[in-house]
């Protein structure tokens, strides 16, 4: 089959390898140049390779190649006020950082290898005609062209082009989910000798309650920040005026990373602010010739790193539906949907679940009390027992399948605190009526 796909980030460039490596005929469309030829940083948060992601690069036989440019997280280092640390670990597998522009690259080189996928860069999709099917562009240069391919893949992100058209005058569900905070990115530098500065094995995590820091290390010793605050506030990017505002903030509440970023305050003004939003669409396709895969069906906060890892699960369960039904691609594009949405749903309710908790409740010994639990009963019945993020992050498992065995466990534990509670209540008891 001829295939076109809109997008050339992490979903389209996986996507086209997965189909080229099938045999089928597949042209990459991407508006912005090739990251091949362009060392440009572009502001982005580092990615995070789990297990899930892991196992769909082994698929296609990139796992060895990818993995040359991570840097391995086994946990979560949190900061606290006063310069403080407390580490709590991911346990078995953990999380690889590794930077966009990385594994992009990786992606491209190896789709390209290939022989049936081409990519184009400096183009830009306008439109679809998802009747015929039929996908119109403009390049950089100015060139209007259309082009009618078998299938259109829509993998150009949460304001997706193709998803726009493909949805007009149908009876298409569609919602977006602002947060009312939104991020910024600092880089922390390698010191002098070109080592990391911060534990380099780590996730590094700045909770306070409204705003929040978090850092991944890079392979050249430095860091990738994350400054997440509200849009509006006392404590808010709207409030940060000045470079004095900003150095004021930073000695409040994350005084470290005052020693460690050069000239916090001008850098971090001068920085773009970006926007985070959840998308949610029924259906992701159109009569066997149009369909959607990654953030332009299912865009997610980033805060659990499954946007990525659950891109790549999209590539393989759309490339394998299309094995499964090789001259029926309605069935093919239907069997997709099916298998996906659900789990797409459950991550993106847990990546909001797991944004609260990475804000505020890593600070509440409550929490901290069930997570403690979950790692000692993890040890005690093995994988009987995984807590969330373990699950998550260190399995394939289904997301839905996850999200319910958790809320399962959760209720066992509220249960087994009830009765210990009452148990203690009853001692107590019968030692004052004595």
């Amino acid at each position: 089959m001829e295939f076109t796909v809109v997008g050339a980030g992490m979903a389209g460039a996986f996507l086209a390898l997965a189909l080229g490596r099938q045999g089928h005929t597949v042209t990459v469309y991407e508006r912005r140049p090739d990251p091949r030829l362009n060392a440009v940083h572009t502001t982005s948060m580092n990615l995070g390779l789990s297990e899930r992601g892991l196992q769909a690069l082994q698929r296609l036989g990139l796992r060895a190649e990818i993995t040359r440019h991570v840097v391995p997280m086994r946990g979560r280092m949190v900061h606290n006020p006063d310069r403080s640390l407390r580490f709590s670990s991911y346990g078995e597998g953990g999380i690889l950082a590794i930077q966009r522009h990385d594994l992009g690259v990786a992606l491209i080189e190896a789709a390209s290898r290939t022989g049936g996928v081409r990519f184009v860069f400096d183009t830009r999709c306008v439109g679809i005609d998802k009747d015929l099917p039929a996908a119109d562009f403009v390049s950089e240069s100015g060139e209007a062209f259309t082009v009618t391919p078998d299938v259109i893949v829509g993998a150009d992100g949460a304001f997706s082009v193709v998803r726009k058209h493909m949805q007009r005058d149908e009876r298409a569900d569609y919602s977006q989910e602002f947060l009312e905070w939104g991020w910024r990115e600092l880089h922390i530098p390698a010191g002098t000798d070109g080592r990391h500065r911060m534990a380099d094995d780590v996730f590094h995590l700045w909770p306070r309650g409204e705003t929040m820091m978090f850092a991944h290390p890079n392979l050249d010793g430095s860091f990738t920040c994350s400054c997440v605050l509200p849009f509006q506030g006392p404590r808010s990017f709207a409030a940060l005026r000045t470079a004095d505002d900003v150095d004021t903030l930073f000695r409040t509440l994350f005084p470290d990373v005052l020693d460690l970023v050069p000239d916090v305050g001008k850098v971090f003004l001068d920085q773009p602010t970006f926007k985070l939003v959840t998308t949610r669409t029924s259906p992701w396709h159109h009569d066997g010739k149009v369909v959607l895969i990654g953030d332009a069906c299912h865009a997610v906060y980033p805060f659990l790193a499954q946007g990525m890892n659950a891109a790549f699960e999209d590539g393989l369960e759309l490339a394998d539906s299309f094995a499964a039904f090789p001259s029926d691609s309605p069935a093919a594009l239907s069997r997709f949907y099916r298998r996906r949405k659900p789990d797409t749903d459950a991550l993106a309710d847990m990546s909001r679940q797991n944004f609260a908790e990475l804000r505020d409740t890593v600070r509440s010994p409550a929490v901290r009390l069930e997570k403690a639990c979950d790692v000692v009963l993890e040890k005690i019945l093995r994988h009987r027992w995984m807590p969330l993020h373990a699950m998550v992050t260190n399995t394939t498992m289904p997301y839905a399948a996850a999200r319910h065995r958790a809320h399962r466990q959760h209720r066992i534990l509220q249960a087994a605190a009830a009765t210990l509670g009452v148990l203690a209540v009853g001692a107590a008891a019968r030692r004052f009526l004595r």
